[in-house]
């Protein structure tokens, strides 16, 4: 069982990955990136950072479930999924988009695939996107504006009506958001 924690940009996704992880024994599906490291991310742990070479060879390889590439202020980054990471006998979690969704459903097909989006209103997004960027050595303003403004498009509300994620209110504390998330994986994996 893959279970896939989607939402915008700071919608509190990595938060709750390494809990969620430790309390349900899940192995973490790492992406891959070639966008620059930010303060206090860790390679082969946040993502498998790696360059554009890298990136280009393990797709001419067959070996990615699905990549993305971003235009950002900075220049094009990309993200995406190594299949040489899963193990169809083991249960997984992992941070990806929609788009993400769709392939892994192409991929492993939709009984293996839990989504679970992360819902939360903009204001807050915004106030916990600039307290990311500000402990940043060199702050990003223009990339944390175009990321919201993309986030606004990709996860339209629109998408729950179609993919039928749990939803996953991440506008109060982080206890009751963690027990949500808890009480979705008890209930799936029957534990």
């Amino acid at each position: 069982m893959i279970f896939m924690f989607i939402g915008k940009s700071c919608s509190g996704k990595d938060t709750f990955f390494d809990p969620t992880l430790k309390e349900f024994h899940l192995n973490p599906i790492v992406l891959s990136t070639t966008r620059p490291m930010r303060e206090g991310e860790i390679d082969k742990k946040t993502y498998y950072f790696i360059s554009m070479e890298q990136m280009d060879l393990l797709e001419k390889q067959q070996k990615l479930i699905e990549r993305r590439n971003y235009q950002t202020v900075n220049g094009v980054w990309s993200y995406a999924t190594n299949s040489e990471q899963i193990e169809v006998d083991k249960d997984y979690l992992t941070l990806n988009t929609w788009e993400t969704y769709q392939k892994f459903v192409q991929f492993y097909g939709l009984d293996q695939i839990v989504p679970l989006y992360f819902q939360v209103n903009d204001e807050l997004l915004l106030q916990r996107a600039l307290e990311r960027e500000k402990k940043q050595k060199v702050p990003n303003y223009k990339e944390l504006c175009r990321r919201f403004l993309a986030d606004a498009k990709d996860f339209d509300e629109h998408d729950l009506e179609i993919y039928h994620p749990f939803i996953i209110d991440n506008n109060g504390s982080q206890e009751r958001t963690q027990g949500e998330i808890n009480s979705v994986l008890r209930k799936v994996l029957k534990k």
